[in-house]
Order: structure tokens, then sequence, then C-alpha cells
């Protein structure tokens, strides 16, 4: 597996991959990660997939709780609005083990990338891939570093390489919405503001004195701070320093300390719009992150809607790749994520239009919802529309295409979703189930059994589990790699022990004839 792009989506997918057990090469241009801080809301779902990879601790010492977001003259006057941080109670409602969180991506992506090469990625900084060909049986390109140059073959090709991506623009593929007018100049710099702040705290203020952003950024540890604000037509757009220093007046604005001299560490410029590409995949390429989709930085859905297109995909190019699933898999990826993504695209743009602590419009999905509640249509669908695109995840259906609830239990899970194995397909049931009795008397490939005494399940939780992985009319859930739900077995599915998996080989798309426990290699070739 080729990965093109080793930022944050393009880490990512290779630590999924590499999770999966791919071999998995990424090359990045840059020659090392990112600098400038870009994303830093972590939303709950992503904080799940992290935990998942076993970096959720790692990412939590880097970063801090959300605080949500102040509006005020400056950040020295009166902060006289406060919006909550997205999901910040939503560990406390019960809808999932984990809360989201508040860490810059320069900070996650180290992570990333340590966590991926000791799975067995392969990540080569400061390297480009060009003269890339497709061919019936794969992909071929020419790898580039200042040193050496050297060919590589991959089966499948992951695009993670930015707005502007070179790969898709050469495969000709359209970008379907509109542009955000203007230029966008944000500033990461140090200071000490804490006579600004006497106290008080926020993650981000909008600073009406300044026509600007500002952003708390690292940790208490470590805090650095970043300004985001428009281009004006008078500041030097090529000249770095001129720029900065352009820039010192609008910061001591926005801070409210006249006499302030901020350390400027980097300045970049930026322009977004709302687009979606036409097709997320392309024969053997499959774009991701901003490659396939770009929104506005209002509720910090980019960063995490490009990680979770990388972990929609990874089981799946692993599954093809070991040859437990047909090639027809993959083209699930659109058909999953594309619907989502122009729902999430949307909702990042309406959000743009709004002012900060204005109420929501209407049409306005909160965030929680867009994190947990998407529901994936069945295969073949085409154009479905919002209802059948987000539910309610604080009353979820149980139905195949949405997440796997979160039910509280005892310890040593306390979720689950700690029942749920990353690198198989999971059939979680009551301790009763007919269905997960049968498959334990025949296995089928690729399928781990996952059974639960209800008197483990904490009492606040037995309805859900009820509503959702039992009741009078299921027998349980089988559940993907990637959390989401397959197949809802039916109470009579385990009359005949033959049915039952036959039934899961056709919800799963899985058709190896390998036994789960019998010997496999451990990486499979892509």
């Amino acid at each position: 597996m080729l990965v093109v792009g080793g930022g944050l989506v393009g880490l990512a997918a290779a630590a999924f991959l590499a999770q999966q057990g791919v071999e998995v090469t990424v090359v990045e241009r840059r020659r090392e990660t990112s600098r400038h801080p870009k994303a830093r809301l972590v939303n709950v779902r992503s904080m799940e997939l992290y935990r998942a990879l076993g970096i959720d601790d790692e990412i939590r010492a880097a970063g801090e709780p959300s605080a949500g977001f102040v509006v005020a003259d400056n950040l020295s006057s009166a902060h006289e609005s406060w919006i909550s941080a997205p999901e910040v109670a939503v560990s406390g409602e019960g809808l999932s083990p984990v809360a989201g969180y508040a860490c810059d991506q320069q900070r996650i992506e180290p992570i990333l990338c340590k966590r991926a090469t000791a799975l067995g990625a392969k990540v080569l900084f400061d390297t480009e891939a060009t003269e890339i060909q497709h061919h019936t049986d794969g992909i071929t390109a020419r790898l580039r570093h200042p040193d050496c140059e050297q060919a590589i073959s991959a089966r499948f090709l992951v695009a993670a390489d930015g707005a502007h991506s070179p790969i898709r623009t050469a495969l000709g593929i359209g970008l379907a919405g509109e542009a955000v007018p203007g230029t966008a100049v944000s500033a990461l710099f140090h200071a000490d503001l804490e006579p600004a702040l006497r106290g008080r705290w926020a993650d981000a203020l909008m600073a009406r004195d300044a026509g600007a952003f500002l952003f708390a950024r690292g940790n208490k540890a470590d805090r650095s701070w970043q300004l985001g604000t428009h281009l004006r037509a008078d500041w030097p757009l090529d000249d770095p320093d001129g720029l900065a220093a352009r820039l010192v007046p609008v910061i001591r604005a926005a801070t409210g300390v006249p006499d302030l001299s901020p350390e400027i560490e980097s300045v970049l410029t930026w322009t977004t719009g709302a687009f979606t590409a036409e097709h997320f995949r392309h024969g053997r390429v499959f774009l991701a992150g901003d490659a396939a989709h770009q929104m506005p930085p209002y509720g910090g859905f980019g960063g995490n809607t490009g990680v979770q297109d990388a972990h929609n995909l990874a089981w799946k190019l692993a599954a093809v790749c070991r040859g437990d699933a047909p090639d027809a898999l993959l083209d699930t990826y659109h058909g999953e994520r594309a619907p989502l993504v122009a729902l999430t695209v949307a909702q990042a743009l309406l959000r743009s239009r709004k002012t900060p602590g204005q109420p929501a419009p209407d049409e306005q999905i909160d965030a929680t919802t867009l994190a947990l509640g998407f529901h994936y249509p069945p295969p073949g669908t085409t154009t479905p529309d919002k209802t059948a695109t987000v539910e309610d995840p604080a009353a979820p259906s149980g139905q195949p295409g949405t997440r796997a609830a979160h039910i509280a239990l005892a310890a040593p899970a306390i979720s689950t979703l700690d029942l749920l194995e990353p690198t198989a397909f999971t059939f979680v049931a009551s301790a009763t189930s007919r269905t997960a009795l049968a498959l334990e008397r025949h296995p089928v490939p690729g399928v781990r059994v996952r059974t639960v005494d209800t008197a483990s399940i904490d009492t606040r939780h037995r309805q859900r589990w009820e509503n959702v992985y039992s009741g009078p009319r299921c027998d349980g859930l089988l559940i993907r790699p990637d959390q989401v739900i397959a197949w809802r077995a039916p109470k009579n599915a385990a009359n005949s022990e033959i049915d039952v998996p036959t039934a899961i080989q056709h919800a799963a798309l899985v058709h190896s004839s390998v036994h789960p426990d019998s010997d496999r290699p451990s990486h499979s070739t892509a």
C-alpha cells in the first residue's frame, strides 16, 4: 500500500492500515511533520478511533480538555458570551467512553507517526511520489528523495495529498461546491497573556477590536497562541517578514495589551471553500481528507472527517488485500463516506455564515449527532437525504450502517466498544444468544464472538442494551472492524446452524475459507 501525504490524514491512514497487518509506505514532501497548528478539536468519534489505536492517553497528555469559545472586545476586556465546546458533556451523557478533546495537529501527527511506525509502516519524509502509473494489477511510482530515487509498486494508493491534490487533479476528478471568499492569515506566536486573562480561560476568543480570532494552543505546560484573521489589501502576501510585522498590531488589539511584544514563530496564508470530490475512488486510487473534501474551519470538522475517512477505508483495503472480500467492498468507501461528507461540508459552511454567539439556525445539526449519529446508506443508495444520513446518538437504532452504541460495562471492559476487534468482525450478544452459541460451535472465518452477561451492564444502560443489542427481535449484532453494524441477527437465526455463518458472510462481504484460529501471515502485501 502506498499513501501519498504524511499529514494528519495520511499518517492516520498508515496507522490504521498497519494495524490491519497491511504493508504500507507513506511519502511526504515536507522534511518533518507539521509545525504550524491547523486542526485542534479532536471530536469524540476521532478519540474513539485513537483509543482503538492505543494512543488516546498520549493525545490527552499532549493537549487539554476543550474549554469553549468566548466573544469579547479583546482578551483583556469582559468576556461577554461563552459558547460551550462541542461534545463537552458527551462522556457524561453516556454516549461514549471518551470525550472530545483539544490537541493541536502538529502534536498529534508525531504521535500517529510513531504509532504507525511501531505497527510496521514505513514513513519517508522529504520524499515525493512522481510518475504515478496505473496498471490493471496495481500502481507504480517513482519516489524522489534528495539523496536517492527508487521505484515502488503497490496494489492500491491512498491520496492524502491535500486540498490541491496533484493526484486528484491528474485523475481529472472534479470538485462540487463553492469557494469561500477571501484569504485567511494565521500566525503562531508566544507571549505571556496571563495579565490579560487574569485567571480566566477559553480555548478561543472572537476579538471584535481586532476583527480576528485568538486561539490557545499547546497546553498549560507548553502554551502558545494563534491569531486568525483575514488578509488586508495592503498586506504583503509575498513578504513573510513584512506580513509578520503587520500582524503585531492586530495581536495587540486582540489581546488588549498595547505594548505586547509577541514572538511570532510562523505565519501561514490560506483560502478555503466548501467542496466535495465527485468521486472518492478512481480504480486503485482512493482520495482521503482534504484531497476528497474541503470545508471552512468552523466546527472543527475537517481533520476529524479525514481521519474517519481513513478508518472507514483501511479495513476494507486490508480485507481485499487478504482475499477475504471482493473488490466490490471498496466501492462502499465512496457510497458510505460521500453522503456524510457532503452533509458535514454543508454544516461547516452553515456555521461559517453565523456570527459566534448567535442562536443556531434550524437546519444546524449538533456536532455530537454528526460525530456519533451517522447512518451509512445501504449499498447502491446514491443520494440519501439528511434524515437517512444521521440519527440521534442518544437513541441509537442498532440498524446496519450505524455506529455500534457504547454500553457501560463492569471492568475490565468498560464499554461495549472495548469488545470490538479492530482487525476482525465481532458478533456481540447476550450470553443467552442462540446465534452466538451457533457461531461458537461453527466458527466463521474473520468473526470473533463476544457475549455479555447482562448483570455486568451499568443499570443506566440496560434499556439501551435491550433496544440495540438484544430485545424481542434481535439476537445480537455483527460489527465491522470500523465499529459499524453490519448485520442484526434475528431471534430465529440460529434455527439452522448452517444458515448462521452463511448469513454473516453475506452481510459482511467476507468469503475467506481461512479459519480465524489457523496460521495466517502477520502482514498482507498491498
